[in-house]
């Protein structure tokens, strides 16, 4: 009851303006966004979830390293085949005591597949194009698909048209409200993924990093769980598994990293900006070169 109580606050807060008006534009937005609550549809996702990873496994093939990093769920730990047992929508159900927020590098779309390897619920922060669509949007938030409106990338009037601009809003979270979604889908057990770097960069090496993640992880008082994807980048060349040529993609999943105990003396920057240069250090020096040391002795096989 909690929960709903504490949902239905927010949301009504989302659709008013200052004087306590709802506005049609803010109204047909929300109602576009209804199904993107922070918790994914049990059927939804788990249909869906599956007919995508079926269909990506064509195209790659994903292999898994540092599973026992996983946070513990149960007092089971490295369980990335996690799959609840029963399931609410609403209510103040739990659905895994463990939640996280998965922090991953972004080379292609190919590392939002090779994520499905997780086969448990997640939210999932990404752009506005993949909920464009009504019919793509629909399916994409129903697997847990928070859009948010990149003022920097989706609102530059130099590489995007206005009215695509205001497409592109109307479709969308702003940052503080798909905080507020994120925070209470963690709130709830359910991991969330997001991508530092903001955008993908079409490369294998890890890009300057946004506090995104460390501020969604301070906020709710989870670790961020960093993870190197090597072999979705447009450099990396597919490799023959038996009759298939694929892209072999090797995930390293590092230690998670803490929200420090918070302190009078240190402010909220500071610990959000040291766990990120944490996240990237240990990516660029540990996580990353060890993904690209097992994807190269697979592909000279």
């Amino acid at each position: 009851k909690q929960i709903r109580k504490q949902a239905k606050m927010i949301q009504s807060q989302l659709i008013r303006d200052s004087e306590g008006n709802i506005s049609a534009s803010e109204r047909k937005r929300l109602r576009r966004l209804r199904s993107a609550t922070g918790v994914a549809y049990p059927t939804g996702y788990f249909f869906f979830r599956g007919a995508v990873w079926l269909v990506s496994q064509l195209f790659i093939k994903v292999g898994v390293h540092g599973q026992d990093n996983i946070p513990s769920n149960g007092g089971r730990s490295g369980d990335i085949m996690y799959r609840p047992h029963w399931y609410r929508r609403r209510g103040n159900s739990k659905i895994d005591d463990n939640a996280f927020v998965l922090a991953a590098n972004h080379g292609s779309v190919w590392d939002i597949s090779a994520l499905g390897v997780f086969r448990r619920p997640f939210v999932w922060v990404c752009k506005p194009w993949f909920v464009a669509n009504p019919i793509l949007g629909q399916i994409n938030q129903r697997m847990g698909a928070l859009s948010v409106f990149r003022r920097k990338i989706d609102g530059d009037l130099s590489v995007n048209a206005q009215l695509k601009v205001k497409k592109l809003q109307s479709v969308a979270y702003t940052p503080s409200e798909m905080f507020d979604v994120a925070s209470r889908a963690i709130k709830r057990g359910i991991p969330a993924i997001m991508f530092p770097e903001g955008t993908r960069l079409d490369s294998s090496s890890v890009g300057d990093a946004y506090m995104g993640a460390a501020i969604l992880a301070n906020r709710t008082g989870v670790p961020i769980l960093p993870v190197a994807l090597a072999g979705c980048a447009k450099e990396d060349v597919e490799v023959r598994t038996w009759f298939l040529r694929r892209r072999v993609i090797v995930m390293c999943i590092g230690a998670p990293i803490y929200p420090p105990t918070p302190t009078s003396a240190v402010s909220t920057n500071e610990v959000c900006a040291a766990m990120i240069a944490e996240w990237q250090r240990v990516m660029e020096q540990e996580l990353l070169p060890r993904a690209h040391a097992i994807r190269d002795a697979y592909a000279s096989r």
